[in-house]
């Protein structure tokens, strides 16, 4: 596995599990020798949002992979979006477009806007990547209330409600929000940040790709009662973690949790 090697963190849930920000987190997988500037590229893109906020790790897999050429219109399956508060003013929103219009970063598509409805900026519904396999990013304007981190998993059409169970199981926790296409949970708030997990339906002739150059890390307890619950096979990749998939074939890390949360990744809850 491209995951066997990383590192296992020994952490543990906030007194309360819904106030852990590192519940959901993604690990990314470069080639040989492009770990440093991808990092490097996250890091300033999250620093509009928090300039402390390690919720992405790139790590390199041994040796450069071959990689087939993904259908046309291919629709990535994880996707991370940022939502900026409108109050600071459009050009924050405009100058982190730019910067997500500058290598490493590359555009990916523009979404299209049915109806009548206009976006508030144009670049708002741009979707942009930092190399095959990785996830979608895009950058959203907040009318009102914090800034946002969301992570949105795209699900096959007739999977969503299957994916919808699974992954309440895992977060141990329901959406806050919850629409026939669409649901929201609640990860972690403070006064100033929302980190949410959504799920997305796709419609019926659209398929979700999987990221196999990133997978999403959850942090679990109670492996032993969680793995027979699972619906793929669960097993242990290395000290502290496990990997499974979900419904449509995502790669997911479960880290069982132990000891103390980690000082390093310790999130204050007034940021």
């Amino acid at each position: 596995s491209d995951y066997s090697h990383l590192s296992s963190t020994s952490s543990e849930l906030s007194v309360e599990e819904a106030q852990d920000p590192f519940l959901v987190s993604v690990h990314i997988i470069a080639d040989p020798g492009e770990s440093q500037p991808l990092q490097e590229a996250i890091d300033k893109v999250l620093a509009w949002i928090h300039p402390d906020l390690p919720l992405f790790r790139v790590s390199e897999r041994r040796a450069c992979r071959r990689r087939r050429k993904p259908p046309k219109d291919a629709q990535p399956a994880l996707a991370v979006v940022l939502f900026l508060q409108e109050e600071y003013g459009e050009e924050q929103i405009l100058q982190l477009h730019r910067t997500l219009q500058q290598p490493p970063w590359r555009h990916h598509h523009t979404e299209r806007v049915h109806g009548r409805f206009l976006p508030y900026l144009p670049c708002s519904q741009d979707f942009f990547t930092l190399a095959p396999g990785t996830p979608l990013w895009a950058i959203r304007p907040v009318h009102y209330g914090k800034e946002i981190v969301r992570f949105t998993v795209y699900c096959r059409h007739d999977n969503y409600a299957d994916s919808l169970r699974f992954y309440e199981l895992i977060l141990r926790r329901s959406p806050s929000q919850k629409k026939a296409d669409f649901c929201i949970f609640p990860i972690f708030s403070n006064l100033d940040v929302d980190i949410q997990f959504s799920l997305k339906r796709l419609p019926c002739d659209q398929s979700p790709v999987p990221t196999d150059s990133s997978v999403l890390e959850f942090r679990v307890r109670d492996i032993g009662e969680l793995v027979p619950l699972l619906p793929n096979p669960c097993s242990p990749i290395s000290e502290g973690r496990w990997q499974t998939e979900d419904h449509d074939g995502n790669k997911i890390l479960l880290q069982v949790l132990g000891g103390h949360l980690s000082k390093q990744l310790a999130l204050p809850q007034t940021l």
